[in-house]
């Protein structure tokens, strides 16, 4: 991250100053990124695919009925059932139409457990999405600050350049009477173009972070800049416990090993007796050899079971390895969550820490400016001294821009980290996404889940 840190910055001393670029405030900007952005649209789409895959199973569960015919030439040798005379050996023509109706009346629990998987796999789906809204609210954050920060940036480079013209005047005042040597005016002159360079380099940056605005967020910068109180924990303990406990990455990977259990319960659903009640009727005309029309009706209850079939411990044994699979998956996301928040926690204090430095050392700095200046006046400092002190007043107040930027970034990392950035700027989950309670809905009916409305994209 701490590229990122290099990247962002000075959020606190830009709040001093209104900027000459003017924008929306961060929570605006964020959830136009959340629920605009093209990444999570796709993220959106696979959820409600996914979503509707399970509601097709509805028709696992009501009767299929069918429509069946045929029509083509027969001949039947059967003597001792047909008329020898009209009807034996003859080939006539034979058509036949009818409906059969199926309900499946036990599988084995494979519908059961077909539900359970597919609202598993939509539960996970549902926390990949809220995941990637999260690291989309993170690097909208991230692309605001930064704008922010080089409107700052700028302001400090300017007020830098103005500084120096005015030095610069007295300077030459001085050098006109006879008071300083021609090699300080021409010194001035340096620091001056120096400072121009420097304003310079920052407007280029500032151009490059409008850019990365548009990308992530979607449109340019426009309205009121603000920013968010955020509300933190109380110790990294407490860090680390809200993140296990809200993380939707470890809920996700909870979901997919749950979605594997189930997958191998549809798999062994052959094992048990598969029972389904038939009813139907057809209509045939010179069927099985006979010059006659035929009418049939039936119902009952069929009845099938595989006894035995190879492979099936191999295929017992691969669906054990894939729980395994998914379950060190899931601990390897948990192992993640306490890595990020511990690193989030960290970044937090150092940036705190660094932030109140720097306001300290820039308050010592500008009282060191005020000094060097009335020395200066009173012919106790050279033109040096006075520049110098002026560059380390700069270099501090560049820093403390950084710092604060970084500070507030870490701010926000850490409601990241907790999965609570994006409900912070006022985004529910249920406004991202549908609501993760697939799987419990279907564990307490499997029937339940199919009553579930799915808003079309606008």
């Amino acid at each position: 991250m701490r590229a990122i840190f290099v990247s962002l910055a000075a959020v606190g001393f830009a709040l001093s100053f209104v900027g000459p670029v003017q924008a929306e405030s961060i929570r605006d900007a964020v959830r136009h990124a959340v629920t605009t952005n093209p990444l999570v649209q796709a993220r959106d789409a696979n959820m409600k695919a996914s979503a509707y895959e399970l509601l097709r199973l509805r028709g696992e569960y009501l009767p299929r009925v069918e429509i069946f015919g045929d029509i083509g030439r027969e001949r039947v040798d059967d003597p001792t059932s047909l008329e020898v005379a009209t009807e034996n050996d003859v080939t006539k023509t034979r058509r036949q139409i009818g409906v059969r109706a199926s309900y499946v009346l036990f599988d084995g629990f494979r519908r059961a457990n077909l539900v359970y998987a597919n609202a598993a796999r939509v539960d996970a789906s549902i926390f990949s999405l809220l995941d990637a809204s999260e690291t989309m609210a993170l690097n909208a954050a991230e692309a605001y600050i930064d704008v922010y920060r080089h409107q700052a940036l700028l302001e400090v480079a300017r007020r830098n350049v103005r500084k120096h013209i005015s030095i610069g005047q007295q300077v030459r005042d001085l050098v006109e009477a006879g008071r300083l040597p021609f090699s300080d005016e021409l010194t001035i002159d340096d620091r001056i173009a120096a400072a121009r360079l420097v304003e310079l380099d920052v407007q280029r940056s500032l151009r490059d972070a409008h850019a990365r605005y548009v990308r992530v967020i979607g449109r340019a910068p426009s309205g009121n800049m603000s920013l968010t109180n955020v509300k933190l924990p109380r110790s990294e303990q407490a860090l680390r416990e809200a993140a296990l406990t809200n993380s939707y990455r470890l809920k996700g990977a909870q979901a997919r090993l749950d979605q594997t259990t189930y997958q191998q319960g549809i798999s062994q659903a052959d094992r048990y007796p598969q029972l389904t009640l038939d009813v139907g009727a057809s209509r045939g005309e010179n069927r099985n050899g006979n010059f006659n029309t035929r009418n049939d009706q039936f119902a009952g209850i069929s009845m099938s079971w595989t006894l035995y079939k190879g492979g099936r411990n191999d295929e017992r044994r691969a669906f054990a390895q894939r729980s395994y699979e998914a379950a060190f998956q899931r601990d390897a996301a948990a192992r993640d969550v306490i890595d990020l928040s511990s690193r989030s926690w960290t970044s937090l204090q150092t940036n705190d820490e660094r932030a109140r430095r720097l306001r300290q050392q820039l308050g010592i700095n500008r009282s060191l400016v005020d000094v060097y200046r009335e020395e200066f006046d009173a012919a106790k400092r050279t033109l040096l001294d006075l520049l110098e002190i002026e560059r380390s007043r700069f270099n501090v107040e560049f820093e403390k821009v950084s710092a604060d930027a970084s500070l507030a970034f870490s701010k926000y990392r850490v409601l990241a980290t907790q999965s609570r950035l994006a409900e912070h700027f006022g985004l529910k989950p249920a406004d991202i996404a549908l609501e993760p309670t697939f799987q419990r809905r279907a564990l307490a009916s499997p029937t339940s889940v199919f009553n579930t409305v799915i808003e079309p994209l606008e």
